[in-house]
């Protein structure tokens, strides 16, 4: 009855976990992916994370396994979380405003805003990097700490810096075309420079945004394998 109730405990606290990471992981923790995928997902991951435990010889505990597999999902999903507002960003520079909500992380986007996120979970999955996160999350031992504050703030300032990196050249270009609305402007009085301002900005960044295309397919692609490789601590 003992080894029944332990083998009972074993798989109970392995579903809980495989569970909590994929209702948290990038991609499959949004709210636009079915349930009935995201039971699957913990269904196939439950008897690998099962097999862990037995052949590390431990006794898991589910609220242990339970936080355990939040911190794996959502430390992921903070790095991931660089794309979406990445595409916001350029979306802001261009004066577009959101309409309706993206189908990768959930939140409202504009056009660039949804096709950075599109992109990145193609990215994501094709390049292997969420087999590599749900390896990580299988190998990993029962042990995994609460992050504590600091790595929280690492992961956030990640998360802004990889965003900035991607939307950099269109910041820049919307900067720049603003400056020369305003230098003409100043050269004839009569030029409203206002009105001038937002359709150079838009032509500017979609012009930096089709050069840039192949750089931003590496910085999503890096963007992808670092959100797989981010440890939590």
């Amino acid at each position: 009855m003992t080894v029944d109730a332990n083998a009972s405990n074993a798989w109970i606290a392995s579903f809980i976990r495989s569970s909590a990471f994929a209702a948290t992981m990038p991609i499959a923790g949004s709210g636009a992916v079915p349930r009935v995928v995201r039971g699957a997902l913990a269904l196939a991951l439950t008897p690998a994370v099962h097999a862990r435990f037995q052949a590390s010889k431990t006794s898991p505990h589910w609220p242990e396994e339970l936080f355990t597999g939040i911190i794996f999902g959502i430390t992921a999903s903070i790095i991931a979380a660089a794309a979406s507002a990445a595409g916001s960003l350029i979306d802001t520079s261009m004066a577009m405003r959101p309409f309706g909500r993206e189908s990768v992380f959930g939140g409202p986007q504009g056009p660039l805003g949804r096709i950075y996120s599109l992109a990145f979970a193609v990215l994501f999955c094709a390049s292997g990097a969420m087999t590599h996160l749900c390896s990580r999350f299988v190998e990993a031992s029962s042990g995994t700490r609460l992050m504590s504050a600091h790595s929280v703030v690492a992961l956030v300032r990640s998360s802004f810096e990889n965003s900035l990196d991607l939307a950099a050249p269109s910041i820049a270009a919307q900067l720049i075309a603003t400056i020369a609305s305003a230098i003409a402007a100043r050269a004839a009085p009569r030029i409203n420079g206002l009105m001038l301002a937002s359709p150079a900005s838009t032509v500017a960044v979609l012009l930096a945004v089709l050069a840039g295309i192949a750089p931003a397919f590496h910085a999503l692609l890096a963007l992808a394998m670092r959100s797989a490789s981010g440890s939590p601590s």
